[in-house]
């Protein structure tokens, strides 16, 4: 399971750092401005990509401040517990009444928002909006709209060695406790290729993504099943449904 989602990681940090083109010519990432922290991460990239901080083609916003109640039917409210390596989780959602959140807190999510963990074990996990989550209402944390790139792209890179380990996990230490806020955010550097070379990497993505998710689950489901059998062999050995001296 754990090469299943390194191999994904993998995957993508290569795709959004070198494309798509084999020949492309490289140059080193430390020019355009990067951080050096940043260029190390990322060694050569496309001489013809870009650097750029995420504030300069995105705009943050923080959800909300207090929990509301929350409520048997009402509109789902999108927390961290929600945001898994890309994906919203189903398991756990909760939904609020939307008068019992200040009108100048609400932040309405729609398709290609962006969500930010913004503190605790997840900090810095994300998760593109899909169409079936917009009208849905951001929990605590960030939600990153993208202005100047494509957003399932900008997504992509979220989740990149790069950008996670390179730089979220390096601010989100600073404090005490595991914490990113909209300035930090704002400030780390990613890699831009054209637009419609952001649209055929995210696509790419997309396709190979969902082959090793599929393969994930079949795993998974696999697992679980070895499991129940596993379980209720040894219950029937155990209260004489099966004879072991047989096995002997």
């Amino acid at each position: 399971m754990s090469l299943l989602k390194e191999k994904r990681t993998v995957l993508i940090s290569r795709a959004v750092t070198r494309g798509l083109d084999a020949s492309v010519k490289l140059k080193p990432s430390g020019v355009g401005g990067s951080t050096s922290l940043t260029a190390s991460w990322l060694g050569e990239v496309p001489e013809h990509w870009e650097m750029k901080r995420l504030k300069h083609i995105a705009s943050i916003r923080y959800g909300i401040g207090e929990p509301p109640d929350y409520i048997e039917d009402g509109i789902p409210l999108i927390r961290a517990t929600n945001v898994n390596a890309g994906k919203i989780e189903v398991k756990n959602i909760v939904s609020v009444d939307p008068k019992d959140i200040p009108s100048n807190r609400i932040v309405w999510l729609k398709t290609g928002d962006i969500i930010v963990v913004r503190s605790g074990a997840y900090t810095g996990d994300s998760s593109i909006i899909p169409n079936e989550y917009s009208g849905t209402i951001a929990g605590f944390d960030m939600v990153l709209s993208c202005t100047k790139a494509h957003s399932l792209f900008i997504s992509y890179g979220l989740l990149s060695k790069y950008f996670k380990e390179g730089q979220i996990d390096q601010e989100k230490m600073r404090a005490a406790q595991p914490h990113l806020n909209a300035e930090e955010l704002g400030n780390c550097a990613v890699l831009l290729p054209p637009l419609p070379e952001q649209q055929a990497i995210a696509a790419f993505l997309d396709r190979e993504t969902a082959k090793i998710d599929l393969l994930y689950s079949k795993v998974e489901t696999a697992i679980e099943k070895l499991k129940e059998y596993r379980t209720a062999l040894i219950s029937a050995a155990v209260t004489g449904k099966i004879d072991v001296r047989k096995a002997v």
